[in-house]
C-alpha cells in the first residue's frame, strides 16, 4: 500500500466579518494578517507565518448562497488521483481540480455534510 503523509496546507474561513475574525486569530493564535486580499484565494486575507508553511485565509462569502464555513485543505501529491479516490469512496465533487493562478491546484469534495479541500503544488 502506498504511504501517504497528511499535511494541512490551508485553512479557509468564510465569514461575514473578515476584520473581526482576523483580529481574533491574531490575538488568540499569534498569527498576523496584512490588509492585502489574495484574488486567487477568493479575496482572502492570508496569514503565512506558520512554522510548517501552512496558511489561514479569511474571506467573505463569494455569493449570496455561500454560508460561513471553515474548510480544511490537505496537501496531496496527485490531486486527480486523490479526487478520484474520494469520488469512488462516495464523495460528491463540489469543485473539481482547478488551477488557481499561481497558488496551486485546488479541489473540494463533500462527504456527508462535511466539505474537504485538496491542494497540489504546481
Amino acid at each position: 500500500m502506498e504511504e501517504r503523509k497528511m499535511k494541512l496546507h490551508y485553512l479557509e474561513i468564510v465569514t461575514t466579518d473578515v476584520d473581526r475574525d482576523c483580529k481574533m486569530l491574531e490575538t488568540v493564535m499569534a498569527v498576523s494578517f496584512g490588509l492585502e486580499k489574495v484574488a486567487d484565494l477568493g479575496g482572502a486575507r492570508v496569514s503565512k507565518n506558520s512554522p510548517d508553511g501552512s496558511m489561514i485565509g479569511v474571506r467573505a462569502p463569494l455569493a449570496a448562497h455561500e454560508k460561513p464555513i471553515q474548510r480544511t485543505y490537505f496537501e496531496v501529491q496527485d490531486i486527480h488521483k486523490a479526487i478520484k479516490a474520494a469520488e469512488e469512496a462516495g464523495a460528491v465533487i463540489a469543485y473539481p481540480p482547478t488551477k488557481q493562478g499561481e497558488t496551486g491546484i485546488w479541489a473540494i469534495y463533500i462527504l456527508g455534510e462535511i466539505q474537504y479541500g485538496l491542494w497540489q503544488r504546481i
